[in-house]
């Protein structure tokens, strides 16, 4: 039940204060998901198709988290501000599939619609924030290797882009392969 697992996970992740013991909780929930998941899969209990689902939904269920905790961390740090999120985790490759393995990485880019003159820095500051957040090594080890190599321009492009900028990518700079 993912809706349950988020719900709880949040409730436990909010009320910790210590950044490093929530991203502790995040890779131990990880965990123990996978475990269940592992439990199940060598049990021949589903197929190849709804474990990358399942896999999917858990790295959704991080990345949604995580996005979360940075996104408040920041609005913290910035005077208690409380600005609506106007931001979106895309992801790519087996995340955008629904075809995450075991140890897959994410393939995500970032995009926001917010055209306040310093939506572009905040919105980074929040990208870098979640990067950090799931690819960190800690005592419970990573959540998930990053791989942000298929935005708009590749590596040479911005970390995240606005919505306009994207579709005016999409449409007049992309590869075939990139629709």
């Amino acid at each position: 039940d993912w809706p349950a697992s988020k719900q709880q996970l949040r409730e436990s992740l909010l009320q910790e204060s210590d950044e490093e013991r929530r991203m502790d909780l995040l890779r131990h929930f990880k965990h123990t998901q996978t475990f269940r998941l592992l439990a199940q899969d060598i049990e021949g209990l589903m197929t190849l198709e709804t474990l990358s689902d399942h896999l999917t939904e858990l790295a959704d269920t991080v990345i949604d988290v995580s996005l979360e905790l940075c996104w408040r961390d920041i609005q913290t740090k910035n005077g208690g501000e409380n600005k609506s999120l106007k931001f979106a985790v895309i992801g790519y490759g087996k995340l955008g599939g629904k075809e995450l393995g075991y140890v897959s990485d994410l393939d995500m880019i970032f995009l926001y619609d917010d055209d306040r003159p310093n939506a572009e820095t905040q919105y980074a500051t929040l990208a870098r924030k979640l990067i950090s957040s799931l690819s960190t090594l800690t005592s419970a080890g990573t959540l998930y290797e990053t791989d942000l190599r298929l935005r708009p321009d590749g590596v040479s492009g911005l970390l995240v882009s606005s919505f306009a900028a994207f579709e005016d990518y999409q449409r007049n700079r992309a590869w075939v392969w990139e629709h």
